[in-house]
């Protein structure tokens, strides 16, 4: 057993959310989020979950990716959820809501319309639609609060980005494939789309001038010790040292190798922008500079011939790029520290080879 103190409220119905930490996965560095609801006339204790998936569904990582990978609601032993959070060792906080009766009915008569077999399952969304924010609507369209919704001073992105202090590459990655929309400001309700945000906000919340959350504790299973990213390893400085090489080394080859890379990375963002139903994953400005037109770059380069087509394209590449240096400064789109080495690789190919065809000319 847990060892879990049960505090006998008035009435016979207790509701607190849980919320999980980090895990080792990339999957689960933001943590997790799901309900406890204890009723004791009926001696129950169970926990909604809104995160449960098959990871054996048939390709399910293009599922996940074109955002056609079905999550869904459901019920567990409270028991066996912490298990589960032991065998991982990470920690649980739970906080106990103070809930009036209606409130609490209205709550669980939602969850158990949504586990109808015919409403349990739900598209994810990374920012709109995922087990967190699943337990943010329910709380506040159910519960009165004093609630001030407004402005806070960070993006989606910032918000997202803060979970990948130690996995740099990741980081880089994920800044990559999203797009401009999640460049915003976005307000207070909205940033509850993350599972500490949005036990954070609720211990600020009140209810007819008390606490929401009237009781806290944390179960702690293992202490995570804070490790510092080797420096050699980080993407910026990695892509430093190889702009440097760039800048010294001149190889026609090594530079069509760069521009197949690139390129390849850029068909790939572009078609996730095209075939993704994730909002935040389109409209995507990175492709001005990380672009699939490199590998047209690249078979010139190796064929060694049509300097003049060559020459245009360079040309065109270049102004993409210096239009993509204008949507950084503007703050249109935010940029990754380690996308700045790429860049002035890729400026310092295209102005070589943007000479070489004028001096032909």
């Amino acid at each position: 057993m847990l060892g879990i103190q049960k505090v006998y409220p008035n009435n016979n119905i207790e509701i607190s959310l849980l919320t999980c930490s980090s895990g080792q996965e990339s999957s689960e560095s933001w943590g997790h989020s799901a309900l406890r609801v204890i009723d004791y006339d009926n001696s129950t204790d169970i926990t909604y979950n809104f995160g449960l998936y098959d990871f054996n569904a048939p390709n399910f990582y293009l599922k996940f990716i074109q955002g056609k990978l079905r999550y869904q609601l459901g019920i567990q032993n409270t028991e066996a959820f912490f298990d589960y959070y032991i065998s991982e060792g990470r920690h649980v906080v739970e906080q106990k809501l103070n809930l009036s009766d209606e409130s609490e009915k209205k709550i669980i008569d939602k969850l158990k319309y949504l586990y109808k077999p015919e409403n349990r399952f739900y598209y994810y969304k990374f920012v709109g639609n995922n087990c967190t924010t699943a337990l943010r609507d329910l709380i506040f369209s159910n519960v009165n609060t004093d609630f001030n919704n407004k402005l806070i001073n960070k993006t989606s992105r910032i918000i997202i980005s803060e979970y990948f202090t130690e996995q740099l590459w990741t980081k880089f990655g994920l800044n990559l494939i999203l797009g401009y929309s999640v460049d915003k400001r976005i307000e207070i309700y909205k940033s509850m789309f993350l599972p500490d945000y949005l036990s954070g906000e609720l211990r600020k919340v009140k209810v007819n001038g008390k606490n929401l959350v009237i009781n806290e504790k944390t179960y702690n299973f293992s202490k995570k010790n804070a490790t510092n990213y080797p420096f050699l390893l980080n993407p910026t400085f990695v892509l430093s040292v190889l702009a440097l090489f760039v800048l010294l080394y001149k190889s026609s080859k090594f530079q069509g190798l760069i521009f197949i890379i690139v390129g390849l990375f850029g068909l790939l963002v572009f078609s996730i922008t095209i075939f993704t139903e994730h909002q935040e994953l389109k409209n995507n400005f990175n492709l001005f500079w990380c672009n699939p037109l490199h590998l047209i770059s690249a078979v010139f380069l190796f064929a060694k011939t049509k300097i003049k087509l060559q020459m245009y394209l360079s040309i065109l590449l270049m102004t993409l790029i210096i239009g993509m240096i204008v949507i950084w400064i503007w703050n249109i789109q935010s940029f990754e520290n380690g996308f700045l080495p790429i860049v002035l690789i890729l400026s310092i190919y295209n102005f070589r080879i943007i000479k070489t065809g004028y001096n032909i000319l």
